[in-house]
């Protein structure tokens, strides 16, 4: 393969996920769960315990992803 030297140039994003933070009732770590929409058991990365959690509104989900078009909306304009 032939090597270039050119620059790459920068990639956008093309979608987007939501992230929850869940406290862990046994050691207090913020544990990061992709929009939960249904309940679940979620499991510490740090002391293994797994724990219910409620889950967050698909609509919501849904009505955020729409609102920045998958996240393609929250770009930087300055960037471009």
């Amino acid at each position: 393969m032939q090597s270039s030297n050119r620059p790459l140039n920068p990639v956008m994003p093309v979608n987007m996920e939501i992230i929850f933070l869940y406290p862990c009732p046994y050691c207090g770590r913020e544990v990061p769960l992709i929009s939960p929409t249904s309940p679940a058991m979620a499991q510490c990365d740090v002391c293994r315990k797994t724990f219910p959690i409620v889950p967050v509104d698909a609509r919501t989900i849904q009505y955020l992803k729409l609102v920045t078009a998958n996240g393609q909306a929250s770009i930087d304009p300055d960037f471009l």
